[in-house]
């Protein structure tokens, strides 16, 4: 698939990023930003179709990568611990600010809780997308 390809089809499905957004966006980069752990470097915040909020923060293995978790991850089990199973939207981002896409398997994860809303960033534009355009072609064998 060309990258000119990928662009037209994001584009159809691209939305502006209204201030409850935001919010997320903020509280997200509130986490992260107090968490003193230098094994902790991305934050992820969640709101569910009950409008309630979920966190998380990645936790790395120094000695095995495979053994680390994403802060995706991280939030999925706090929300599930509260027994919420629907995710509207999500943000996950590093100290700095850096908007981060969820990984392969965090996008994967996620399909088992609803098809939420991504937020991501280009240059200096918010904007946020479906989890399933992530995944253009993920139901192709079926």
């Amino acid at each position: 698939m060309s990258i000119r390809f990928l662009w037209f089809y994001l584009a159809k499905a691209l939305m502006k990023v209204n201030t409850q957004d935001k919010e997320l966006i903020n509280l997200a980069q509130k986490l992260i930003k107090k968490r003193k752990g230098r094994y902790s470097t991305v934050a992820a915040a969640f709101r569910t179709t009950d409008h309630k909020f979920f966190f998380g923060v990645n936790v790395e293995h120094i000695h095995s990568s495979p053994c680390s978790m994403c802060a995706e991850y991280s939030a999925i089990g706090q929300m599930q611990s509260d027994d919420d199973y629907e995710v509207e939207l999500i943000v996950a981002l590093r100290a700095d600010g850096t908007i981060l896409s969820p990984c392969g398997k965090c996008r994967e994860m996620l399909r088992q809780f609803g098809n939420p809303y991504v937020i991501l960033k280009e240059k200096n534009d918010f904007f946020k997308v479906r989890l399933d355009k992530l995944i253009p072609y993920r139901e192709l064998n079926k």
